[in-house]
């Protein structure tokens, strides 16, 4: 099967099925907001999200399109200089998610973003087991499939794409993909997809996207608390 083949009917799925099959989870979890629902959507993410990489990969094997192609490879430059860039890149997410959750505005600022989709945020040891793989998965999952995968198959189309184009159509299906979240949910994610794909295509590979997709929903599932949590921290400390 040809690139332009499987890449438009894994497009078609990841378009108009993959999306429907996500609100039908959250659905239920929006009504009830209990711990079964969540960890069920989790896994749903977790399982699904796997599946879909295990396909591609199944096709890159029997196929001319390489892991190096979707951007399983390390940054371009010499081994040291992107052993160094990797050490530097995490110590500075760290240091910057650190300091920023540090001050008292953006940490209330963080909340009321994320208030929108508390359904997601998790509220038990059980929950926040589940978010954390859930939120590993989503780096390396979507990473592969809407960045590596999606341009790979824009950049290759029959006839020829402007860079531009492939980034911010990749960050559209990326942010559509998320369309459960809403509107809003719709928009954040599609900025987050094209600043991911800006990152992949000024280093040739996947690596430092995947490990900031990962932080960007740690923090967000891990370290933000429900606007109830909050309150209840407040009052204790007054």
């Amino acid at each position: 099967m040809s690139m332009i083949i499987f890449g438009s009917l894994l497009l078609l799925f990841l378009i108009f099925i993959y999306p429907l099959m996500d609100i039908k989870y959250t659905k239920p979890l929006k009504e009830r907001k209990d711990s079964q629902s969540r960890v069920s959507f989790y896994k749903f993410a977790i399982y699904s999200e796997w599946l879909i990489v295990a396909v591609i990969f199944l096709f890159i094997m029997f196929s001319t399109t390489t892991f190096k192609g979707i951007g399983l490879t390390l940054p371009d430059g010499h081994v040291s200089q992107t052993l160094g860039m990797f050490v530097g890149f995490i110590v500075g997410v760290l240091l910057l998610v650190f300091v920023l959750m540090r001050i008292p505005a953006y940490k209330k600022y963080q909340n009321s973003q994320m208030s929108e989709i508390d359904y997601l945020i998790p509220t038990s040891k059980l929950d926040k087991k589940w978010a954390a793989l859930a939120a590993v998965t989503a780096g390396v999952c979507e990473e592969i499939i809407y960045r590596g995968f999606v341009i790979e198959y824009l950049s290759n189309l029959p006839f020829i794409l402007n860079p531009m184009y492939i980034l911010v159509l990749s960050a559209l299906i990326f942010g559509f993909a998320h369309i459960y979240q809403g509107w809003k949910g719709f928009l954040l994610t599609g900025i987050v997809g094209y600043a991911m794909a800006r990152i992949y295509f000024s280093t040739g590979s996947l690596i430092f996207p995947i490990l900031l997709h990962s932080l960007i929903d740690l923090r967000s599932f891990l370290f933000t608390k429900l606007p109830e949590e909050a309150n209840l921290e407040t009052t204790k400390q007054m």
